[in-house]
């Protein structure tokens, strides 16, 4: 809890908070505002910050989301889906992650295919023929980390695994 919650003394405690969570990574705008918060900064202190930060160019949700996003999908292990769940997570609003999340899949290349095969072959399920209940556990597993019923069916190849019912 912050001992003298209003002032400059206030607004420069909570803006070294602010610049010391930056310093571990890039944060968004939501984010930073709920750390203060649970710190027990007012409104008007944190409103500050913020724009202190914006200011000086440490806060751009815009450019953390297009990071964040080129992140994710550029180690392979995720999906787009599952990249703009976590965006939105940050507190990033729909339109602006999906911007972001486009954004990012121009700049890495994302291919989703590829970045599916590349989560079943970590899990040695790629390459070889699966049986049904191997198949299954592809399905499952691709779809629980955001890739498309459309991109799992062509690579799984079980077209149960569609949830939406069309065979390509």
């Amino acid at each position: 809890m912050v001992d003298e919650p209003q002032g400059p003394e206030a607004v420069q405690r909570a803006t070294d908070a602010c610049l010391r969570l930056l310093r571990a990574r890039g944060r968004s705008r939501h984010e930073l505002n709920l750390a203060l918060e649970r710190k027990g900064y007012p409104e008007s202190v944190r409103d500050a910050v913020l724009a202190r930060l914006s200011d000086w160019g440490y806060l751009d949700d815009a450019k953390f989301a297009r990071d964040r996003a080129a992140a994710l999908l550029g180690k392979g292990k995720l999906g787009p889906r599952a990249v703009l769940q976590r965006l939105q997570a940050h507190g990033l609003e729909g339109t602006e992650a999906r911007r972001a999340l486009s954004e990012a899949k121009e700049a890495v290349g994302f291919d989703a295919l590829a970045a599916a095969r590349q989560v079943l072959e970590r899990r040695r399920l790629a390459g070889r023929p699966l049986d049904a209940k191997e198949r299954a556990r592809a399905g499952r597993l691709l779809l629980s980390r955001g890739f498309a019923p459309d991109v799992v069916t062509q690579l799984v190849g079980e077209p149960s695994l569609d949830p939406s019912g069309q065979d390509e």
